[in-house]
């Protein structure tokens, strides 16, 4: 074969690629804008994992949690987000914010209830909560321990076997084996 044909077939060869490349890119350059083709193309059973997760919940205009985490695990069939390393800011109405910190937990992404497990502590006006279990329920704004807590504060130590605090009317109930130890304030 001649130099000249194995330059024509290396050079079809070459175009012949580059338009194979260029093709295919800007059929997946297309097909990503269109969000609603990329998201039917994700299998419906598919697992997805997400890094530095942020999430804002408002109702009627109003922040009512901001709940940031290290890590997601998405699971679509059970609409959960499966986190971890979480963190969730309540804000009240007085303009106060309760943190909750927790290893693990679970955003049940229909209803915005959040389930946390794993060292939960629960922060606010000088309080701490420490628990192994809390849930969130988003249409009532409660914070619930099914779990022993122990509160600790500047003036006071409470332990109860169970708790439930409404973030909308800032009470708190606790129930079986309630023990309370108070302290004088030192100046």
């Amino acid at each position: 074969m001649s130099s000249r044909k194995i330059k024509i077939v290396l050079i079809t060869f070459c175009l012949v690629i580059i338009v194979t490349v260029a093709g295919v890119f800007v059929k997946n350059r297309l097909f990503s804008q269109d969000t609603q083709k990329l998201i039917a193309s994700i299998q419906k059973n598919a697992t997805l994992s997400i890094g530095n997760v942020h999430q804002v919940s408002t109702r009627n205009g109003v922040t009512e949690w901001i709940l940031d985490a290290k890590s997601a695990h998405v699971v679509d069939e059970s609409k959960q987000l499966m986190l971890e390393d979480v963190r969730v800011v309540y804000f009240l109405k007085d303009g106060k914010e309760v943190h909750l910190t927790a290893g693990k937990g679970v955003l049940k992404t229909e209803t915005n209830d959040i389930d946390v497990t794993d060292h939960v502590t629960v922060t606010y006006d000088g309080y701490t909560l420490a628990t192994e279990h809390v849930t969130y329920n988003h249409t009532r704004r409660t914070l619930a321990s099914p779990t022993p807590v122990r509160i600790t504060g500047t003036t006071m130590n409470l332990t109860a076997d169970s708790m439930k605090y409404n973030l909308s009317t800032n009470q708190t109930r606790f129930e079986k084996n309630v023990e309370v130890s108070m302290r004088e304030r030192s100046m």
